[in-house]
């Protein structure tokens, strides 16, 4: 069973050692692509659904307030990503996660996560523990809801040494792309991701560009009328 040790560090604060990613970081690095993911490759492997469901088994003990911020910030950000791919593998073949469930969204909303005990959502991790406890507007580029509008997933796990990095990475991948951002023919109206408009007090001003253009060698003119692309809940699939 896996357990988590403690230990004193030099301002003498109890501090969690946190777990290894090393078998995650194979999963990821065998089945996701820049293209998405390989959910039918990954649900055919028996042994590598069961080393998810494995992986997922021995984090339920991990005690993320125990832990420093940057490396609980991690930790919660692989847990959520984890779960959602058992969810789709659980349920799949699906084109969308919106299938998951009775309701339209209830794969966000059902207790699916053993959290050091506690039965949590997809939705807590993310808006009543990381955005909460661990807000840095990055985050959102790093959850992943396993749909073609969501910033991509990560090839590798987060680690906390390299967290501010990794999320930097992944906002800047998210900030160049056509998912985030697209300026009118006219230049004078851009529509952006509906995350900004979900999620809007998380950003500064009423402009995403004033954001994103922290992230893109190219910037997007300020100023300009703001309109939304329309979320693509299709399966963020890597092609057949």
């Amino acid at each position: 069973m896996f357990r988590l040790f403690l230990f004193f560090c030099g301002s003498g604060l109890l501090v969690g050692i946190p777990p290894a990613y090393d078998e995650y970081g194979r999963l990821l690095d065998q089945y996701v692509t820049p293209e998405g993911v390989d959910y039918r490759g990954w649900h055919a492997s028996e042994a590598d659904s069961a080393a998810l469901d494995n992986i997922l088994d021995q984090w339920s003990s991990v005690d993320h307030q125990s832990l420093d911020r940057e490396e609980a910030s991690a930790f919660l950000i692989n847990l959520y990503n984890a779960a959602m791919i058992r969810e789709v593998l659980e349920n799949y073949p699906l084109d969308s996660v919106r299938e998951i469930g009775f309701l339209p969204f209830a794969v966000f909303r059902r207790d699916v996560i053993d959290l050091n005990g506690d039965d949590v959502s997809l939705d807590h991790i993310e808006k009543e523990v990381l955005l909460k406890d661990y807000f840095d507007p990055r985050i959102h580029f790093a959850v992943n809801c396993a749909s073609v509008s969501c910033p991509p997933l990560r090839g590798d796990p987060f680690t906390g040494g390299d967290l501010s990095a990794q999320l930097d990475e992944q906002t800047r991948l998210f900030a160049s792309s056509s998912h985030a951002a697209q300026v009118s023919s006219d230049n004078e109206s851009t529509s952006y991701s509906e995350l900004f408009k979900w999620y809007a007090d998380d950003f500064p001003g009423d402009d995403p560009a004033v954001y994103l253009n922290r992230f893109r060698n190219d910037p997007l003119p300020e100023g300009n009328e703001v309109k939304w692309i329309e979320y693509d809940w299709g399966l963020n699939r890597s092609s057949d």
